[in-house]
């Protein structure tokens, strides 16, 4: 089953009742990947689909003023859409915007279902610092959880800022360096944390976090991608 995505607002025009049915069969299989805890990368795809459609929708007026023109595709930076010269039938477009109309509590509803899951996922992660926390806490390691595999994925993450034309932003770029038994790692963190040292010198005294739940929820999909944006939270804190 194809993923959502706006090509199936943009091409719909054309047969309405097919494109409705691609839509719920792609809602279908987002809903089963969170009915199956599994959150990414659908939730990201749902959220930034439901905003763009939300935009488009609520500005749907000022598109009067570009008829007739073909519908050519979405500019997703400023969530638009856009029309070339060619003249179109304004029949169509209409048919695009009731598309979008009935998608879009469809949508929400299943992006407000993934949201409250990633919070209970976030609620339910608890990150401890290892050993004693240096000043500098832009590089470091954290210990995340398998639940499902009894291990834990020795991770080194690195923060840094970028920015654009009006602001400026934090990211984490993060890499995996081992993975370790699930009880070596609880029963002692800090004698990873020095086997860490000694293998990597260029972090002689590297911030230090682990990550513990109770959840028996997937790695990659979940666990891993809600530890992130958690770590994220406590060091811009």
């Amino acid at each position: 089953m194809a993923a959502l995505d706006l090509n199936m607002f943009t091409t719909g025009i054309h047969d309405p009742e097919a494109a409705q049915y691609r839509i719920l069969g792609a809602m279908q299989a987002a809903a089963s990947d969170l009915h199956h805890n599994r959150l990414y990368p659908g939730l990201g795809e749902l959220v930034e689909l439901t905003s763009i459609l939300e935009t488009i929708n609520n500005n749907r007026d000022q598109y009067q003023t570009v008829l007739p023109k073909r519908l050519s595709g979405v500019d997703f930076e400023k969530k638009a859409l856009k029309f070339d010269a060619v003249p179109a039938d304004a029949e169509a477009i209409a048919k695009m915007f009731e598309l979008v109309t009935w998608a879009l509590p469809r949508l929400r509803a299943l992006t407000d279902e993934g949201i409250a899951m990633f919070d209970f996922v976030l609620q339910n992660l608890r990150i401890d610092v290892v050993g004693i926390m240096p000043i500098y806490r832009d590089e470091g390691y954290v210990f995340v959880p398998d639940p499902r595999q009894h291990q834990y994925h020795v991770i080194r993450y690195e923060m840094s800022i970028y920015s654009d034309e009006s602001d400026k932003y934090r990211a984490m770029k993060t890499f995996e360096i081992a993975t370790r038994d699930q009880h070596d790692v609880m029963s002692a963190p800090e004698i990873v944390k020095l086997d860490l040292v000694r293998e990597h010198r260029d972090l002689p005294n590297p911030a230090t976090y682990l990550v513990d739940t109770d959840l028996d929820f997937p790695f990659e999909n979940t666990i891993l991608p809600v530890a992130k944006r958690k770590l994220m939270k406590v060091l811009i804190s």
